[in-house]
C-alpha cells in the first residue's frame, strides 16, 4: 500500500505538500499528530542530510522512498509498504511528470501552500489507478514500530546530553504536578513529548501524545462553557437591571447572574496563569451579599459585569 506522499523544498527542507491515502478518522488524526509531526520531522532530516540520488530508507515493514527532482528543486517522498516498492517505483515516474508540468508553483512559490491545491486531483487520480497500492490500513497501526525504527536511523545522544535532558524532564513532571492552568499543562506535556522523542523513549511518546489530546479536548470543551457562561451572565445581568424599576440596586433579583458568574469563574481558574478569575467570583460574592455591601459597592460590581467583554480570547491574554 501506499500511505503518503510528500514534496518538500530541498534547499531548505520546508514541506510544500502532503496527500495522504491512509485509513483514518479525523478524531485518531488529531490523536496522532505527534507521531506524523515526528515522521515529517525525520523525513525532512534524511533530506537535508541525504545524496540527491534515488533513495530507500527502510522502516521495519515500510519504505521510504525519496527522489530528488532537479528540475522543480524539490524532493519527492513516498511512504509505503516494502512490498510494494517495486509498484511504487514504477509509479514515481508518472507522478514527476505532473510535477514538472505544475514547475511554475514551485519555482515561484511565495510560502503559500495553497499553491499546491492544484496538485490534489492528478496526483490522486494516477494514485487511484494502481489498484495495488490501496487498501485501508494506516501507519498508525504500528506507530511504536515506526518510532523505534526511525529513532535506530538518529544519530546516538552523548551521556551528557541525555543526562541533562533526564533532569529537565524530572523538573518538568515536579512544575506539572502543581499546575491547574490547562493550557500551561499543555505547553509542559508538549516539552515532555519532545524529550521523550529525543531520548527514543516510544513508550512515553505515545503516553504523553495522548495526555495532549486530553488536555486539548478539556481546553476546548472550557472554552465551549466559558462562551455559554459568558453569554448567560450578559443575559441575566440586563434582565436584573431591568426589572429594577425605581427601586435601589439591593433589592434587585441577580441570584441567576451570581450562578453564571460563579461558574463562570470556576472554569476561567483552569484555563488562566493570573488571579482574574478571582476578580469575578469576588464580584459574584457582592451580588449574593448585595444587603452587606458598602456604599457604591454593589454599582460598582454591576457595572464591570455590564462591561465585560464578549469575546472568550481577551481573558486568556
Amino acid at each position: 500500500m501506499l500511505y503518503t506522499i510528500f514534496l518538500y523544498q530541498s534547499e531548505s527542507g520546508l514541506l510544500f505538500y502532503d496527500k495522504s491515502f491512509e485509513d483514518i478518522s479525523s478524531g485518531k488524526m488529531e490523536l496522532f499528530s505527534s507521531f506524523f509531526s515526528a515522521l515529517k520531522a525525520f523525513i525532512e532530516e534524511m533530506i537535508l542530510d541525504g545524496s540527491k540520488e534515488l533513495k530507500n530508507i527502510e522502516l521495519g515493514d515500510y519504505s521510504v522512498i525519496i527522489t530528488s527532482i532537479n528540475e522543480i528543486k524539490a524532493d519527492l517522498v513516498i511512504i509505503g509498504d516494502k512490498d510494494d516498492n517495486k509498484a511504487i517505483n514504477k509509479l514515481i515516474p508518472k507522478i514527476i511528470a505532473v510535477l514538472i508540468k505544475h514547475s511554475n508553483v514551485f519555482l515561484d512559490w511565495k510560502g503559500n501552500r495553497n499553491d499546491f491545491k492544484i496538485l490534489d486531483q492528478p496526483i490522486s487520480e494516477l494514485v487511484l489507478s494502481q489498484k495495488k497500492l490501496l487498501g485501508n490500513k494506516s501507519l498508525i497501526e504500528r506507530q511504536e514500530h515506526i518510532l523505534k525504527s526511525m529513532w535506530e536511523l538518529k544519530k546516538d545522544l552523548s551521556p551528557k546530553q541525555i543526562e541533562d535532558l533526564k533532569l529537565e524532564k524530572e523538573i518538568l513532571i515536579e512544575r506539572l504536578e502543581n499546575l491547574s492552568s490547562l493550557p500551561k499543562k499543555l505547553e509542559i506535556t508538549e516539552n515532555l513529548l519532545k524529550i521523550s522523542e529525543k531520548l527514543k523513549d516510544d513508550q512515553n511518546f505515545m503516553k504523553h501524545q495522548e495526555e495532549i489530546k486530553l488536555i486539548k479536548d478539556e481546553i476546548r470543551d472550557s472554552k465551549i462553557k466559558l462562551n455559554y457562561y459568558l453569554e448567560k451572565i450578559k443575559i441575566t445581568i440586563n434582565q436584573a437591571v431591568n426589572q429594577l424599576g425605581k427601586k435601589p440596586l439591593n433589592e434587585g433579583d441577580y441570584k441567576d447572574v451570581y450562578l453564571n458568574l460563579y461558574s463562570f469563574s470556576n472554569k476561567l481558574k483552569n484555563m488562566i496563569d493570573s488571579n482574574l478569575w478571582e476578580q469575578y467570583r469576588e464580584l459574584a460574592q457582592k451580588l449574593i451579599n448585595k444587603d452587606e455591601a458598602e456604599r457604591g459597592e454593589l454599582s460598582q460590581a454591576i457595572s464591570k459585569i455590564l462591561k465585560m467583554s464578549d469575546n472568550i480570547e481577551d481573558y486568556f491574554n
